[in-house]
C-alpha cells in the first residue's frame, strides 16, 4: 500500500505492506524512538565537534528502518516510490514529521 511521509519541505511516497500502513502511526513512534537514540550509530546524524547534535532525514531513513526492523524477516519491503512532490491523491494515508 501506498503510504504519503510528510515533510515541512514536501512529501514523499512510499510503498510498505498493508500491517505497515494500517498501523503508520504506532511504527511512527517506534522509529522516532530509534532514530533519536544516540546509542544508535546511523547515516541521519549531524555530529558537531565529534558529538551528535541533531538529525536530518526523510523517508530513506523510515524505509531503511522499516526493512531492518519490523520487516527484517518479511519477504515484503518498503520502497521509496517518489520523493519531494507537493502534491499527491488525498486517499494516500499519510504521517507527519
Amino acid at each position: 500500500m501506498l503510504l504519503a511521509v510528510c515533510f515541512d519541505a514536501g512529501s514523499d511516497i512510499i510503498e510498505v505492506p498493508e500491517f505497515i500502513g494500517a498501523n503508520a502511526e504506532d511504527y511512527r513512534g517506534q522509529f522516532l524512538v530509534w532514530l533519536c537514540d544516540k546509542n544508535n550509530n546511523h547515516d541521519y546524524w549531524i555530529c558537531k565537534d565529534g558529538d551528535k547534535w541533531g538529525l536530518s532525514y526523510r523517508s530513506d531513513a523510515l524505509v531503511e528502518w522499516l526493512n531492518s526492523f519490523p520487516l527484517s524477516d518479511n519477504d515484503e519491503k518498503a520502497r521509496i516510490i517518489v520523493t519531494f512532490v507537493w502534491e499527491y491523491n488525498e486517499d494516500i494515508p499519510s504521517i507527519f514529521f
